[in-house]
């Protein structure tokens, strides 16, 4: 069985970097957005189980509302979160585990099937890299095969990790996984691409104007601190 884990920071703290951009309020609701499209994609594949963990009673209601599992994170940092997640996958009989951030709304089930087709065998590790060499998808056959590191360069940290095992590594690349949303440029690129996210809708009932690079100037003085 193939089950997928999503993370989700506390939405007290989300998207800090879009502070100027955006109101504590409307950080929140973005976050909850871009994790209704990672569902929505995960809900359409050959995924067998989502199990999102968070900390906050609206990520639950999204994550039962899709369908999804929901744990609550008991330990800090994002890499013992995860892996907490994983062994409840394992304790399930899962065969393996595929490790989603909550920001990447432009993931697709074919990207997720693609995933699951590139990592079939008994030992087998699939990466996907961010645009800064972050990760945006950890596959791994069997679920604990490498640790999750998760964090700046984890792309580079997670390979090595592998290669200090003797797994290789298979690779995913796409354009809309790669795109993680944490800057006013990432906002920019996402509207560069053709789309109807959930995330999408959202920010254009918040700001019409968002995917003009010139307002988010114009956001940012506008918003209340």
């Amino acid at each position: 069985m193939l089950y997928a884990v999503v993370p989700v920071k506390k939405l007290g703290s989300s998207k800090r970097r879009l502070s100027a951009v955006f109101t504590p309020q409307e950080r929140r609701l973005l976050t909850l957005a871009m994790l209704e499209d990672v569902l929505d994609a995960l809900k359409a594949s050959m995924v067998d189980e989502t199990v999102v963990v968070g900390e906050d009673a609206q990520v639950r209601q999204v994550a039962e509302k899709l369908g999804a599992s929901y744990l609550s994170a008991t330990k800090d940092g994002l890499n013992a979160a995860i892996e907490d997640a994983t062994a409840w996958c394992a304790q399930r009989n899962a065969r393996s585990v595929l490790v989603l951030p909550a920001d990447i709304p432009l993931l697709t089930a074919k990207d997720v099937n693609r995933i699951a087709q590139l990592g079939v065998g008994n030992r087998a590790v699939v990466l996907s890299p961010s645009s800064n060499w972050g990760t945006n998808a950890l596959y791994r056959c069997p679920p604990k095969l490498i640790p999750a590191c998760f964090g700046p360069k984890s792309f580079l940290e997670h390979i090595r990790e592998a290669y200090r095992r003797g797994v290789s590594v298979r690779l995913h690349f796409s354009a809309g996984l790669a795109m993680d949303i944490d800057s006013a440029e990432d906002l920019k690129k996402l509207f560069d691409i053709k789309n109807d996210t959930k995330t999408v809708k959202f920010l254009k009932q918040i700001g019409p104007n968002l995917g003009n690079p010139q307002s988010h100037v114009k956001v940012a003085k506008n918003s209340p601190k």
